[in-house]
């Protein structure tokens, strides 16, 4: 460990960065959230699915193309300048071939979902593989070298590019080939930013077999998950939109983005932060447990809390932002609250394995994870899309359980040790959601206009967050009274900058 990396200046670098990623993040999601909530009225449901059904071999390219590449280079310690240009043409040479099978494959995909216009969305979208994967060598690049302020630039120039071109082409009448548009646009401005920010051109005398052999070998176990969880996700996707409908599928989408954005900045900040931090200290036994353990605690105190409270909030918060038009969608974040806690457990869980070289818990996580969900999926369809929410929850409190022996055995702690950072935040979570739930019952958020509807949910969630921090200081003494104190800190921050306006 370099003298730049001690324990205290490592310590502040994984604060700001997290600080940084989760500003942009948060921006970016804000910018989304402005598009979203145009969109909602300009394109129908149906239209969403549409989008949605026409980019399922999108997603399955991406993972193929892009082989656990960037998992791989963040990783290596060695060679860097070999590895990144050989990354490079493994990835960019993947992405085009993918692009040209997923356009060719484009014609299943409308006879499978029975509809002419969904094969020419997939049609049309085959090309954002072959872009994408222009990413991958910058952004590994620049999380390697903890380059925050650079790296959220990206999301948000990103968000503002989609929303833009979307929104005006939508408003035109174009519909889902409005939304397609857009989604192209986004992917170029971002591919132009990174390149121009990462100040690194490949070599292609650097290029060379036994490096991709190297990447290859460290990234097959990322490649292997991957590919079991986009598949999982690319089955239920196909499940819905083919045995309910291309607006259900559409209703689905627009609840899984409102279901990930309490945790999304976290989950942000654990991909890009946590890994590269980790994998610095993870030769150093205590170190590196003591740190998992600690991420693992902040982390469920933030992310329970905000998930779970979905239930109790979920369909009023997304009739009131988006419209009654919606409420299927509500209903179903309402029933998918603990896929999004387990998902930061889980996320945290994969960065903890990447950083410890031992990737090969990935695919063993995601497996459990994908024959759960599809079978729980495959089971609830009949019963329409809320029923499919719930199994997500279910697929992910399982998940999580499994996730969490791993990290036990990677980082050498008992179970009783991970057990004590979760249970108290979690109880304190569940208490506080049932509070909310129960005053809900009798406010009836959406009910309301929808600035009076806001405000109470606001009121009801901020009652909520009252009775977690109150449970949770009985229960945690020491983690209470911190997050009441940081609590209290940016309250009155607000309240100083509210002053001031």
């Amino acid at each position: 460990m370099s003298t730049a990396e001690t324990p205290s200046s490592l310590t502040r670098i994984v604060v700001r960065g997290v600080g940084l990623a989760g500003a942009g993040h948060g921006l970016t999601q804000a910018l989304s959230l402005a598009a979203y909530l145009a969109l909602a009225r300009l394109a129908t449901p149906h239209e969403f699915g549409e989008l949605a059904a026409g980019s399922i071999l999108t997603g399955l390219g991406l993972l193929v193309s892009e082989s656990g590449m960037l998992a791989a280079l963040v990783q290596r310690r060695d060679r860097v300048e070999e590895a990144a240009s050989t990354a490079l043409v493994a990835t960019v040479g993947g992405g085009v071939l993918l692009s040209l099978l997923a356009l060719a494959l484009s014609p299943v995909v409308g006879i499978y979902f029975r509809s002419d216009e969904i094969g020419w969305v997939a049609a049309a979208m085959s090309g954002y593989v072959a872009l994408r994967q222009t990413m991958v060598v910058p952004d590994a690049l620049m999380q390697r070298r903890f380059s925050f302020v650079r790296r959220v630039v990206l999301e948000p120039v990103g968000a503002i590019a989609f929303g833009a071109v979307a929104i005006a082409t939508t408003a035109v009448g174009l519909g889902v080939w409005g939304l397609v548009i857009g989604t192209y646009a986004g992917v170029l401005a971002q591919v132009a930013l990174s390149w121009s920010l990462v100040r690194w051109r490949p070599q292609r005398r650097l290029v060379s077999v036994a490096m991709w052999r190297e990447l290859a070998r460290y990234g097959r176990h990322v490649l292997a998950s991957e590919g079991i969880r986009i598949g999982h996700a690319e089955i239920r996707a196909a499940l819905i939109g083919r045995f309910l409908s291309a607006a259900a599928l559409g209703q689905f989408g627009y609840a899984l983005r409102v279901a990930v954005q309490p945790v999304g900045i976290m989950v942000n900040a654990i991909s890009y932060v946590l890994m590269p931090a980790l994998a610095r200290i993870s030769d150093d036994e205590e170190r590196f447990r003591g740190a998992v353990l600690r991420a693992l605690r902040w982390m469920a105190v933030i992310a329970f809390p905000t998930s779970l409270i979905l239930f109790a909030l979920g369909e009023p918060l997304t009739v009131l932002v988006f419209g009654d038009e919606w409420r299927p969608a509500g209903r179903a974040v309402a029933a998918m609250c603990a896929f999004s806690a387990g998902s930061v457990v889980v996320s945290l869980a994969s960065e903890t394995w990447k950083a410890a070289g031992q990737p090969q818990w990935l695919p063993k996580v995601h497996t459990v994870g994908a024959v759960l969900g599809i079978g729980l999926a495959a089971a609830t369809v009949p019963f329409g899309l809320t029923a499919v929410g719930a199994s997500l929850s279910a697929t992910a409190v399982l998940t999580t359980g499994y996730a969490l022996v791993g990290v036990s055995r990677v980082i050498r702690a008992p179970m009783s040790q991970l057990a004590a950072a979760l249970w108290p935040p979690l109880t304190a979570a569940i208490v506080g959601t049932a509070a909310v739930f129960a005053l809900e019952r009798h406010v009836r958020a959406d009910q309301h206009a929808t600035a009076a509807g806001l405000a109470l949910a606001a009121l009801e969630a901020a009652v909520g967050l009252a009775i977690y921090v109150a449970v949770l200081t009985a229960l945690a003494p020491a983690t209470g009274r911190k997050l009441a104190g940081t609590v209290v800190r940016v309250c009155l921050r607000r309240a100083g900058q509210a002053r001031k306006v």
